[in-house]
């Protein structure tokens, strides 16, 4: 079996640095949290990877 390579989260030996605080209703979090428990993924990864994409998106 092959190793599977990720390309999200945090790279290896980088610290966490920083917080982002997200306001959102608890149903709408529960719902979330569901769904990537049943795809085994992480919040923090994900949302990373999304804000990672959003600034390329956005640059000139």
């Amino acid at each position: 079996m092959e190793k599977e390579i990720k390309n999200c989260g945090r790279p290896s030996g980088r610290m966490k640095t920083a917080k982002i605080e997200v306001a959102i209703e608890p149903e709408i979090k529960e719902a979330f949290m569901e769904k990537l428990r049943k795809e085994g993924k992480k919040a923090s990864a994900e949302i990373g990877i999304w804000i990672r994409e959003y600034i390329k998106d956005k640059e000139v």
